[in-house]
């Protein structure tokens, strides 16, 4: 079966965002932790419950990336976890909302990223790529 340009590209924006999460996961954590220091911030104060988030963003972000990988090759498993990650996106933005994190550009783009692509993953020629046919059923 051919990939769509939709899948591609969604498969590509998702994977690029999931290792920047990645990246930006493994700073947050070492900045959590003391391992490092930037701008004499010090991470290490903040509540559980945010450090949790970020623990939490960081797995998310590893299930983001192998699940692009896996929407890319057309496997079913892959536009699950697809649309998995970016319901936990979804989730994660609106949890560090309501711990007091500020409304900025940043999370109003990536909530509206998020609904986007999941809006594209359900467009019915992506979903009927993942999803067997009638047919095939029964």
């Amino acid at each position: 079966m051919n990939r769509s340009w939709g899948i591609g590209l969604i498969a590509w924006v998702q994977f690029f965002i999931s290792g920047l999460s990645l990246v930006t996961g493994v700073l947050l954590i070492l900045l959590l932790t003391g391992q490092a220091e930037i701008f004499s911030a010090d991470l290490t104060r903040l509540s559980p419950f945010f450090k949790g988030l970020v623990v939490a963003g960081f797995l998310i972000s590893i299930l983001g990336m192998v699940s692009a990988v896996g929407l890319y090759q057309l496997k079913r498993w892959g536009w699950i976890g697809s649309l998995l990650f970016q319901g936990l996106c979804l989730l994660n933005n609106g949890l560090a909302l309501l711990g007091g994190q500020a409304p900025s550009f940043g999370v109003y783009f990536s909530a509206a990223l998020c609904t986007a692509i999941i809006a594209g993953l359900s467009q019915p020629s992506i979903r009927s790529v993942f999803l067997p046919q009638q047919s095939e059923v029964l």
